[in-house]
């Protein structure tokens, strides 16, 4: 098998966060809960039916429930050649 490279970690979170991962034609590709009183966040650039995700870019949705607030992010990845057949 192929070794992911993993995305830059997501920083200064606090110790909850709900993180949604965007394709730019908005389908969810990944959700990612946090809690942990570590300020990082490592995604492993798969989907939720564990697949590679593309190069491209990515709108990320930050929720802090405990905050009352979101945020979002833009995020372009560059990884592997590569083409999925699915998500």
């Amino acid at each position: 098998g192929q070794e992911l490279v993993p995305a830059p970690p997501l920083a200064h979170l606090p110790q909850r966060a709900v993180i949604r991962i965007f394709n730019l034609a908005g389908q969810l590709v990944r959700v990612l809960e946090k809690n942990s009183p570590d300020q990082f966040l490592r995604w492993n650039m798969l989907t939720e039916s564990n697949y590679q995700i593309p190069s491209g870019l990515y709108i990320v949705h930050i929720e802090l429930p405990d905050f009352g607030k979101s945020k979002i992010l833009k995020l372009a990845l560059v990884t592997e050649v590569f083409i999925p057949d699915r998500y």
